[in-house]
């Protein structure tokens, strides 16, 4: 099994088939930089998938009193929204959640409401591939994220990807993935992620949030989650 730095390259056919797939994401951004190339790349190939973003981004900038948690959270969804327009993606196609910045729930009676809400979507919109973060150690957040995911995969019957976003697996882990070529619609998703300006300190200030090199990247990297994550 190949680590991290030497997964082999392959095309999305390869990796998601015929699959209609749901991109679930924790925070506005996230669907551009650790998901864009993957968007713009389906889109093109005809067969869109559903994004679903979990939280509403308000806390992204606590300490501004020009822009309150409301105001934030108005600003990021219409980021959002114009970002996955540029990838191509149909206005449709995308939900904001809505739920309030911060800690995202693993277990308990939010958790299971989340998992209920993802199932509705993926069933209401014949989805039958779920991606979701990579459950980085150190970020309960992403951890989170997994166990939603995999427990919608779960109880629905259907496949269950991560993608390398905040907490990727480090350089020498042992991994079973891909790495998918997105140097076609490298721009497209460049595009993307700048239509996310509160977070480049274009529009609010504070300087850009971090990983936005990740926009640079010619590739974006799918794995399967460990099978200690998959069983819990």
């Amino acid at each position: 099994m190949p680590t991290a730095s030497d997964l082999p390259e392959a095309g999305l056919g390869t990796i998601t088939g015929e699959e209609n797939a749901l991109v679930l994401v924790l925070q506005p951004g996230e669907e551009s930089l650790d998901c864009g190339g993957l968007i713009a790349l389906s889109c093109r190939r005809g067969r869109q998938p559903f994004v679903m973003v979990l939280h509403d981004g308000s806390a992204s900038h606590p300490r501004s009193n020009a822009w309150p948690p409301e105001c934030l959270a108005a600003l990021r969804e219409r980021e959002t929204r114009e970002a996955v327009r540029r990838l191509g993606l149909r206005p449709e196609r995308l939900l904001m959640a809505g739920l309030f910045d911060g800690p995202t729930p693993g277990e308990g009676p939010v958790f299971e409401a989340i998992v209920r809400a993802v199932s509705l979507v993926t069933w209401a919109r014949d989805l039958n591939l779920i991606l979701a973060p990579w459950p980085g150690e150190e970020d309960p957040a992403t951890r989170a994220a997994h166990r939603i995911a995999a427990e919608v995969a779960r109880r629905n019957g259907i496949g269950h990807l991560s993608y390398a976003g905040r907490s990727p697996p480090s350089p020498e882990a042992t991994v079973e993935g891909w790495r998918l070529d997105i140097a076609p619609c490298l721009e497209t998703k460049r595009a993307a992620v700048a239509a996310h300006a509160s977070q480049t300190g274009g529009v609010v200030g504070g300087g850009p949030a971090p990983r936005f090199d990740a926009a640079l990247l010619p590739f974006e990297t799918l794995l399967r989650p460990p099978q200690e994550a998959r069983n819990g």
